[in-house]
């Protein structure tokens, strides 16, 4: 089953009007491709050097310290594969990705797309000029760009009901 992040912008949106919210996990090959990149040469190097290392008394140290280290990145990649997370999820409150959060109301424009493919992002600027950019990669969405588009609609949308909201909150006074 494909991931929410592979379809297209219609399931978002079927996905947004039916619970409100739309769910992207992390896709696996994306998320993997670069650990496997920064790790598989020095993971080779380390272990082709590990014997000399066991054997001898000060190497020995570095050697198990090496071991354990590998063995907690394989842990933690392992736990991020399974868990697919963190998620990045739209929702009609806003933006979240992780622990990071940006509410519709903040959110001051969504930026254009930057970088070269493989590590696209997508920055979503805060109306505050000193807060933090929300950035969006292509670990979450494979099309950053329909994506970009699809974010720009909603973002519209949530203006427009908070425009109709406050009229209808003067025209009560």
């Amino acid at each position: 089953m494909a991931v929410m992040g592979e379809r297209l912008p219609e399931a978002w949106m079927v996905e947004w009007h039916r619970n409100g919210r739309v769910e992207f996990p992390l896709r696996r090959w994306s998320f993997m491709q670069y650990p496997f990149l920064f790790l598989l040469g020095p993971a080779l190097m380390t272990l082709s050097r590990l014997p000399d290392m066991l054997a001898d008394d000060v190497g020995r140290f570095f050697g198990y310290l090496s071991i354990a280290v590998y063995a907690v990145v394989l842990i933690v990649l392992a736990y991020t594969l399974i868990t697919q997370r963190p998620y990045l999820i739209v929702d009609r409150s806003g933006i979240r990705q992780g622990r990071r959060s940006i509410a519709w109301t903040d959110v001051g424009s969504i930026g254009l797309i930057r970088g070269p493919r493989p590590v696209r992002q997508l920055p979503v600027h805060p109306k505050n000029i000193w807060a933090n950019d929300l950035l969006l990669t292509r670990q979450h969405v494979n099309d950053l760009q329909t994506f970009k588009t699809w974010l720009e609609e909603l973002l519209e949308e949530q203006r427009r009901s908070e425009t109709v909201e406050k009229a209808d909150d003067a025209s009560d006074r």
